[in-house]
């Protein structure tokens, strides 16, 4: 068997597969997460149908729409299944009493982080495929295009397998696999919910002076949701991660007005006097699903998004690595006892 053939199949993948399907708890997780995706794409389409002036009189805010509220619901599913796959994944053997067998075989510890994360993250996968058929529908409501659905997929594929590799970092390193799983939960919050949140509690300040809108802090891309939204939308969340200072408020016909920029050009100004007016300043341009500032300058929100999760699953990986094998590498230098005198 050639290397790469190898690395892709060994006896961890081949035992993983096998004891994994043939229990009811597969099909039963790969049913639940069909019924409530599809049950979801149901729910909004009814909302929208039912409320159709507050979705614009164009079509393809159907198809936006839909598509967002189900990628995003796909990453929370995701973000609870995940974590249970890997979490158990090393702690479990512990608990068994089986992993100083696998010490003993011919398989690398390596080896047998990748063919845990291999089993687990093949679950994924092939939840993610049988999820396509329920967002094929969006197309048929227009507004997104074969790329985005791709391009989304990967934002997704990508915060699984960061949740997965964290998972087993952590299974790796305690030895109680409820420890594990508490851990592996709390960090997946706070890298997708608190990496989001970050970006309303500590915005970047907007220059005045600038032609171009300024990029949201770049801790807020490692979640997906900010990602997903340009990649459903075409265009940033409107006013997150910045703050406009006093400055940027101007005396207008009507009383004050509050100016922001706007993803599509210009500022758009409004007032708090009698009546309410619009008005444009300087030449802000449009953002767009492009980084105009920031680490990833020029790069599409979804390419930096997976650039930081796959950094985060290979700092993950890399302490699994050194944390499981149970002969130390790294050994600190003693002094040595001072020899006995001589009577």
């Amino acid at each position: 068997m050639n290397p790469v053939a190898r690395a892709l199949w060994n006896p961890i993948v081949a035992k993983e597969y096998r004891t994994r399907m043939r229990t009811w708890r597969s099909p039963f997780a790969i049913t639940l997460y069909i019924v409530l995706l599809g049950g979801l794409g149901w729910a909004v389409f009814a909302a929208m149908t039912s409320n159709t002036a507050g979705f614009g009189s164009q079509g393809t805010n159907y198809g936006q729409f839909l598509f967002l509220f189900l990628v995003i619901f796909q990453v929370v599913l995701l973000a609870f299944i995940t974590p249970a796959l890997t979490s158990g994944a090393i702690s479990g053997e512990r608990e068994r009493q089986t992993l100083d067998l696998l010490f003993v075989t011919p398989i690398a510890p390596f080896s047998i982080i990748w063919g845990k994360l291999l089993a687990s993250m093949s679950f994924v996968v092939l939840l993610l495929i049988l999820s396509i058929p329920i967002f094929s529908l969006v197309f048929l409501f227009g507004g997104i295009e074969l790329d985005q659905v791709v391009y989304a997929f990967a934002v997704t594929g990508a915060t699984a397998l960061m949740l997965g590799l964290v998972g087993i970092a952590f299974s790796s390193f305690f030895r109680r696999t409820l420890a594990a799983t508490v851990a592996a939960y709390g960090t997946a919050f706070v890298l997708l919910l608190g990496a989001f949140v970050y970006g309303y509690l500590f915005p970047i300040d907007v220059d005045p002076n600038a032609l171009t809108a300024p990029s949201p802090p770049v801790i807020t891309l490692i979640s997906p949701v900010l990602p997903l939204y340009t990649i459903a939308t075409n265009g940033p969340l409107a006013g997150y991660g910045v703050r406009y200072s006093q400055s940027q408020f101007q005396s207008g016909a009507q009383g004050n007005q509050y100016c922001a920029p706007t993803i599509n050009g210009g500022v758009m100004c409004t007032s708090n006097g009698v009546g309410t007016g619009y008005t444009t300043k300087g030449g802000v341009q449009s953002p767009g699903a492009t980084l105009q500032t920031g680490l990833f300058q020029g790069w599409q929100y979804w390419q930096a998004s997976i650039a930081l999760q796959l950094m985060i699953s290979a700092v993950a990986l890399l302490l699994s690595a050194l944390v499981l094998p149970p002969v130390r590498r790294f050994h600190l230098r003693r002094k040595q006892a001072p020899a006995p005198v001589a009577a």
